[in-house]
């Protein structure tokens, strides 16, 4: 098995475990403990992991908390950036909205906005839970297979289903976001189905909460350069946020 795909492995097992230990590791994949020990350092170099006496424990820098702890965090600066992004949204719009805590409050701001006529097409259940009785919106919903704990849709069936949609404005979270990384997030399965997405979207928007500039998460969506408007929050260093806009990208700090 090559070093790529070791690392994968460990990853994948630190998200579903929140720890592991080298010899269980070594076990599973019938490589040595000194091979897996190696990868584990790499891999915590790189922050991606905390080494541990036998293994390795997931950071919570990086690590994605349960669906509904993370609707309790940073409340105030998610709603302020749904309202920003209602900004961008007009009467009669084809709107994408990502799975996710801060794309979901942009589905409660269009509740109890006066937008009208919306056609909103989403990959995520808690989404169409907040809208489906909105008589102004039309709800798209991908289909596919879905990861309860978030709610989410993706696989080889929501891939397909892309295919023949189209949006006016997409709006997309992140689990990590840097200059140097791009747009990254937890779950390749759900970022194909990202990427694939903001193919099909005439402006893509990518929400993202100060904290978010302190991360990396494992698998990359889409580099900076890709995003038409970037949405962050007021506790945002206005250094970085500056850099950001040399990538040619809009940035809209709410407050």
């Amino acid at each position: 098995m090559e070093i790529i795909q070791r690392q994968k492995y460990i990853l994948e097992q630190l998200s579903k475990n929140q720890n592991i230990r080298i010899s269980d590791i070594s076990d599973q994949l019938h490589i040595s403990r000194e091979t897996i020990r190696k990868d584990i350092y790499t891999l915590d170099n790189q922050g991606l992991v905390h080494a541990i006496r036998g293994g390795a424990t997931l950071p919570e820098s990086i690590s994605e908390t349960r669906y509904g702890k993370r609707q309790h965090e940073e409340v105030d600066e998610k709603k302020a950036i749904a309202q920003s992004a209602l900004g961008l949204i007009h009467d009669g719009d084809s709107i994408f909205i990502d799975y996710g805590t801060t794309a979901f409050q942009i589905a409660e701001a269009l509740k109890h906005s006066n937008l009208r006529n919306l056609t909103i097409t989403t990959t995520s259940s808690f989404v169409v839970s907040a809208l489906q009785f909105n008589k102004d919106i039309q709800m798209v919903v991908l289909g596919g297979s879905m990861r309860t704990s978030e709610g989410s849709l993706s696989g080889p069936i929501t891939l397909a289903n892309i295919h023949n949609i189209y949006a006016d404005i997409g709006f997309f979270g992140c689990g990590g976001i840097s200059l140097q990384a791009g747009i990254t997030n937890h779950y390749v399965e759900e970022v194909e189905v990202s990427k694939k997405m903001m193919t099909h979207c005439r402006t893509t928007v990518v929400l993202a909460d100060s904290t978010k500039f302190k991360k990396n998460a494992m698998y990359k969506t889409a580099s900076i350069s890709n995003v038409d408007v970037l949405i962050t929050d007021s506790n945002i260093d206005k250094k970085i946020a500056n850099q950001f806009r040399t990538e040619s990208t809009s940035v809209i700090i709410s407050h």
